[in-house]
């Protein structure tokens, strides 16, 4: 894996090389970090990550945002620098958004962003407590068609916690999931150089949770998201890359088909599911015309 810095644009390496603020705030007994940025008073947003990632996957998109806003990209408890709970549930993920939203002061509700897993716990939050937030955006978060129109879908990965004898080693390891052609290896590079850290045992990822296989994330869980998603009332956005595994052309007319009245459909050409790395720039000039809407 070669150095994100010798390939990395300018606007790129300015952006994750930009200050912060670290906060941490409790969350059903956990410590929940996140990274803020902008003045305060300024409208607020709140940034959510993927599965098994972390709040540095938005270090080059946050810094753009943080002109016009009030910034906080956060780390669901388990992954990133928050602290480990002992139960990983929807509920649990969707409090975390919430103390963060409390504990940042925001003088009015922000809007709220999730990516992947992210736009799931974000969706969560948005139908159980449409007070807390002005807007939605879903990025590359899928609503997944019932059984009985698309069949049964296969069994998620299961993930065992790996620790590495050298970061090196783990570095050379890394890998998107799901998998997908690497569009920008600089943008790659950095989420895993800046996503692992060293314990007593060895090199291991940020992302201890990791909720692939989890029970409270099985069948139950996508019917409960399908039961929430047409109830949502703030208004909503559902941005997705045009390549993306997870988001198909059958998934996406299948939400278009259950969504809230009003809800915008944004394809971001030439992405894969992690439209993040792919198209950071694009990223930027779409949630600022949807944060400016």
């Amino acid at each position: 894996m070669s150095n994100w810095r010798d390939t990395a644009p300018d606007w790129f390496r300015a952006a994750v090389e930009s200050p912060w603020e670290q906060r941490f705030v409790e969350s059903g007994g956990a410590k929940i970090h996140y990274r803020l940025r902008g003045a305060a008073g300024a409208p607020g947003i709140v940034l959510c990550h993927g599965n098994a990632a972390h709040s540095g996957w938005w270090d080059f998109i946050a810094p753009a945002l943080a002109e016009t806003h009030r910034v906080a990209a956060m780390d669901f408890a388990g992954m990133g620098d928050s602290e480990e709970r002992r139960n990983a549930t929807p509920e649990g993920f969707a409090q975390d958004i919430a103390s963060v939203i409390a504990d940042a002061g925001f003088d009015a509700p922000p809007l709220l962003i999730g990516h992947s897993f992210g736009g799931g716990m974000s969706m969560f939050l948005a139908e159980t407590r449409p007070d807390l937030i002005r807007a939605l955006v879903m990025m590359d978060s899928p609503i997944y068609p019932p059984p009985e129109i698309a069949g049964a879908r296969p069994a998620p990965p299961k993930i065992a916690p790996r620790r590495y004898p050298k970061r090196e080693i783990a570095l050379e390891r890394f890998r998107l999931i799901p998998e997908q052609p690497v569009v920008n290896a600089w943008a790659v590079n950095y989420i895993a150089d800046t996503g692992i850290m060293e314990t007593p045992r060895g090199w291991i990822w940020k992302a201890r949770t990791n909720i692939f296989g989890h029970p409270a994330f099985g069948d139950s869980y996508w019917q409960d998201q399908r039961d929430r998603f047409p109830r949502v009332s703030v208004p909503l956005h559902v941005v997705w890359g045009t390549l993306s595994a997870l988001c198909t052309p059958d998934t996406m007319t299948y939400m278009r088909s259950v969504a809230p009245a009003g809800t915008g459909f944004i394809e971001m050409p030439d992405a894969y599911h992690h439209v993040l790395l792919d198209q950071p720039e694009e990223t930027i000039r779409i949630i600022r015309e949807i944060a400016a809407a």
